[in-house]
Order: C-alpha cells, then structure tokens, then sequence
C-alpha cells in the first residue's frame, strides 16, 4: 500500500501544486479563483460512501483499481482545460481528481485491517509512502509546465500517467486486500453504530482528524494566492506548496517506528502543537521565511494529527464492524476539508491569512483541551488498543 500512496500522490501532487494558480489565471472572477481546488475537498465528500460501498461489493483491491481511473480521467480533463483556457472544465477536472483521492483515503484503512496489532504503524508507514512523491512530484510538475506550447498542459498529463500506472499497481495488490474488503456494509454482526459512536476514543479519533483536514485544506488552499497577495513570486508561493506537501510525508516513516511505543495521543498532540506554531507564525508575519515556516509546519503538523487520530479510528471496530465507522469518520473529515477549501477563498488575502493564522490559534487549544477529555473517558478498544 505503501507504494499506492506514493503513486497517488504523484498524481494529486499536480493538482495540489497547480490548481490555487492555474484557478486564479482561468477564473472569471478572483472570487472563485479557489474554486477548482476547493471541488478536490468536494469530490473526495461526494464519493466517500460510494467508495465504501464499492469496497463492500468488490474488495479493496477492485475498488482502487477502479478508482484509479478517476484520475486518469481527471488528468486528462484539466489539460484540455487550460488547453482550452476553460474554467468550468477545470473544475470538471479537479472535482474527478476527488473521486480519486476518496478512494487513497481508504488506503491506510486497507494497511491497518491487515494489520492486527501494528495498525499505527501500518497506518504512519502507508502515510510515508508519499514521501518520496512529496519530494519529486512538485518539482515534476513546475519542471513540465513549458513542455508543451501552452503553460501547464503537460503538468497536467501527468496526473493521467501516474493514475494508469496507480491502476497497474493495485491491480498487482496481495489478494488478501479482496477477501479483506468482502464485508458487507450492512451486516448483522457486531456492535450497532449508534454503540460505535458513543465510543469516546473514535470520537476523539475522528474530532482530531477533522480538525488536521480543515486547517492543512484552508492553508493549502489559501496559501499560494496569498503568498502572492503578500507580494512573494509565483515561484514562491509553488514552492511553498511543495515545502508543505513535503511536511506532510515526510514524518511517517519516523512516526512508524515511535508510535508504538510513545502512543497514538503523544503523536497527535505533537501535531497539534505544531499546526499551533504554523498558526502563530502566519498570524504575526507576512515575510517570505515565515510564509514558507507556516506551510511546512502545517504540513508536519497535519501528518502527526492525522495518523493519531487514524489509529485511534482504527482501533475501534471489529472487521464487520467497519462499514459502520470508516465511511461515516470519512465523510466527516471530508467535510471539514470541504469547509477549509470554500472558506479559503476569503482568506487568500494578507489580512485573510493572518485571520486564519488567529483562527488556528484557538482552534488548536480547543481541540486539545477537547481530545484530551476523550481520551480520559475511553475504554480499551474492541482490538485490544489501550487508551
């Protein structure tokens, strides 16, 4: 699965790299200039109970095989876009590459299935799989953009070429993540959701999740506009984009091999803290180094948040318990990434990122104050994970 993040990620980098500036080109009007990146957030919400179901009817294995073609899809949409100069395809183009991203979160969920006991680490070491793509596909995809005659075409190939190669990949996937997959949605086994979510410890797991979702999704998607705004280059604000996805990948293999033994509530409030120091540099600071300082710390502290609260969501269910929990906590992150992408747009502006930094600020005491009561009330989970 490792690998399948990382082709994943090559492909999603380009869009995550491109998209806030190619929008603000093509957009008819500066208010909607974050609008395809917003739609990733809303295709990935869209789809995540169609995903689940798919996993359900033909295993994980299909169903990322099958999703990969979304991608593809995709790619291949948003270069006759800005072929074109088209806006609305653009956006046709970006809400795909959601479906796609739908099904990449399930990723770590197939890890951690297979994993019994290790299920943090399968899920940190998954999360690592990117790193390597974190590194190239940005570079890869600003290093493409004059390959064609219009500006960006080929960057946008790209995310076609690795979505058919994602596609081989999985196709080769052990076959044990089909027969993992084949549980039913519904099934009469097990506890009901209304028991599952009384749990204090998914809650506290899908809480912190949702929290690391809309704050890497307003910053991501802010971020290059406003690092324009603040009158950085646009190379800047790419690069930016790139330090951050960076940040993002970087921690797992790191996180893998710690968790474990500090826990999965030491790993999230690390990443907390440091999506409060992104916070606090981006409220009190427009130079370029604090820019660049607030997009990576971002990054990292969105990894660490993410995969404590993806171990704590993972260490809650039983196999036939997981169409219960996992489409549900899905659906909620993705709407918080939704509200952080739409949201973004008012706030990619010098005084709008400085704002977001405040917000970040708070939330961050919120969440922690609010993770930690959660964490005092959990029981052992069903799998055996201590709280």
């Amino acid at each position: 699965m490792a690998p399948a993040q990382a082709l994943a990620v090559f492909g999603t980098s380009v869009d995550l790299t491109l998209t806030g500036i190619v929008g603000h080109h093509l957009a008819p009007t500066d208010a909607l200039a974050t609008l395809p990146f917003s739609l990733i957030a809303v295709g990935a919400l869209a789809s995540t109970f169609v995903v689940s179901r798919t996993i359900s009817r033909l295993g994980y294995r299909k169903t990322f095989v099958l999703f990969s073609g979304a991608a593809v899809a995709s790619g291949l949409i948003s270069a006759l876009a800005v072929q074109w100069g088209s806006f609305w395809l653009l956006c046709a183009g970006t809400f795909l590459v959601g479906l796609y991203s739908a099904a990449t979160g399930y990723y770590r969920y197939a890890a951690a299935d297979t994993a019994d006991g290790a299920r943090a680490a399968a899920v940190t070491t998954v999360l690592a799989g990117g790193l390597a793509a974190a590194l190239i596909g940005p570079f890869l995809a600003t290093w493409t953009a004059n390959l064609l005659p219009v500006t960006y075409v080929a960057s946008y190939l790209l995310v076609a070429i690795f979505g058919a190669i994602a596609a081989l990949w999985n196709a080769m996937l052990p076959a044990e993540l089909g027969r993992v997959g084949d549980v039913p949605v519904v099934s009469s086994g097990g506890r009901s959701r209304r028991t599952l979510w009384r749990q204090p410890l998914l809650l506290a797991g899908v809480s912190t999740t949702a929290f690391s979702a809309v704050a890497m999704n307003a910053m991501m998607t802010a971020g290059p506009i406003a690092g324009m705004a603040m009158g950085h280059s646009e190379s800047t604000a790419a690069f930016a984009v790139q330090l951050h996805m960076v940040g993002m990948f970087a921690p797992g293999f790191v996180v893998a091999r710690i968790i474990d033994r500090i826990g999965d509530r030491a790993i999230t409030f690390i990443g907390i803290a440091l999506i409060l120091v992104a916070g606090v540099v981006a409220a009190f600071s427009t130079a370029e180094w604090a820019f660049l300082t607030a997009m990576l710390t971002m990054g990292l502290g969105w990894n660490l948040t993410y995969s404590g609260g993806s171990a704590m969501i993972a260490g809650t269910y039983h196999a036939e318990e997981r169409g219960r929990v996992q489409p549900i906590a899905e659906a909620i992150t993705g709407t918080f990434q939704v509200i952080g992408s739409l949201s973004a747009g008012a706030m990619a502006s010098v005084s709008g990122w400085q704002l977001l930094g405040l917000g970040l600020v708070g939330a961050c005491f919120i969440v922690a104050l609010t993770t930690a009561k959660l964490r005092r009330r959990a029981a052992p989970s069903p799998t055996g994970a201590q709280p």
